[in-house]
C-alpha cells in the first residue's frame, strides 16, 4: 500500500557516532481527485534518492512512505509505522528498564500534504478530531462530521504538536525561507485525518515511554509529529521546496537536541 526505505544498520550507527538526537519518518501522498501529480511523491523520491548524502549532513531518516489518499491507507500505515516505532523502543522485556532519550534516537513524523491553493509552506500547528471530507476519498469514503479517534473522543477536538513552530518557523525565515508560515487549519480532508491519527499515537507512545521509565529518570519525549503543507511545484518549484524540507529537518533536530540538553519536558496538546 505504500513505498518505504529504511536506513541501513551501518549507517545508523554511523549517525549515533556523529551525536544526532532524531530519526525522521517521513510520508508523503499518492494522486487525488483534481491532482493527479502530487509534488509530495517527487518529494519523497528526491529524500530518498538524495538519502546519503543527508545522513552526511546529520540528517537521518529513518523510513520514507507514499501513502495512497484514503482514510483506510491513513489508518493502515500510521498504525503500522507506530507499532514499529514501540516494538523497537520500548523493552520488550518486560521489565522496569528506563527509555534513555540521551542514547537512543527520538522519533519525528514528518507528513508531507499539497494544498493545491496554498501560496505558502505551511507548517500545521494542529490536527482536529473531525472527518469532513470536502470530496470523496480514493476508495470513494466521504464522511461527514465523524470522529476519526473513535466513540470515546470528542468531535472537533485539537490535538496539537509538541514542536515549538514558532521558533523553528522564525529560523527558517532568518535562513531566507520566506514563504515559511504557521497554519492552524490542515483542513478536514485525508491530511488532517493523517495527522489527527498521528499525533494521537505520538501521544499514546510518549505515554508508553513515561510508565516504562524509573522514578529518577526526568521523562524526555520519544516521539514528535508534525504536517507540513506544500505548494504546487508551478508556485515554489521543486529545488525550493526540497531545500525548504531539508532545512526543515535540521532546525527540528537542533531544537530537540537543544531542549534534550535542558531537559526539556513536552506533551501532545489536546484543547
Amino acid at each position: 500500500m505504500a513505498t518505504m526505505e529504511s536506513i541501513k544498520p551501518t549507517e545508523q550507527r554511523e549517525d549515533e557516532r556523529n551525536g544526532s538526537r532524531c530519526s525522521f519518518v517521513i510520508t508523503g501522498f499518492g494522486p487525488f481527485a483534481g491532482v493527479p501529480n502530487n509534488p509530495t511523491s517527487t518529494l519523497i523520491s528526491c529524500l530518498r534518492n538524495n538519502k546519503a548524502q543527508l545522513l552526511e549532513d546529520g540528517v537521518h531518516i529513518r523510513e520514507t512512505h507514499i501513502l495512497d489518499t484514503s482514510a483506510e491507507a491513513a489508518n493502515f500505515e500510521i498504525q503500522g509505522i507506530y507499532s514499529r516505532l514501540c516494538s523497537d523502543k520500548l523493552n520488550k522485556d518486560g521489565d522496569d528498564k528506563s527509555y534513555d532519550c540521551s542514547t537512543k534516537d527520538v522519533i519525528v513524523m514528518l507528513h508531507l500534504g499539497v494544498n493545491y491553493r496554498g501560496k505558502k509552506m505551511q507548517l500545521e500547528q494542529c490536527a482536529y478530531n473531525d472527518a469532513t471530507f470536502r470530496v470523496p476519498d480514493n476508495n470513494g469514503y466521504q464522511p461527514q462530521q465523524i470522529c476519526i479517534l473513535g466513540n470515546s473522543s470528542t468531535f472537533g477536538q485539537c490535538l496539537r504538536t509538541t514542536l515549538d513552530l514558532n521558533e523553528i518557523c522564525t529560523e527558517l525565515q532568518q535562513q531566507g525561507q520566506s514563504a515559511c508560515c504557521i497554519s492552524q487549519d490542515p483542513g478536514r480532508f485525508v491530511c488532517n485525518y493523517t495527522y489527527c491519527l498521528s499525533l494521537d499515537q505520538c501521544q499514546s507512545v510518549n505515554d508508553s515511554l513515561e510508565k516504562n521509565m524509573q522514578q529518577s529518570t526526568k521523562q524526555l519525549v520519544g516521539c514528535h509529529s508534525l504536517f507540513l503543507h506544500v505548494t504546487p511545484f508551478a508556485e515554489i518549484s521543486e529545488d525550493n521546496q526540497l531545500g525548504f524540507i531539508v532545512s526543515l529537518l535540521k532546525l527540528i533536530d537542533k531544537s530537540i537536541s537543544q531542549k534534550m540538553k535542558n531537559g526539556t519536558t513536552t506533551k501532545t496538546s489536546v484543547g
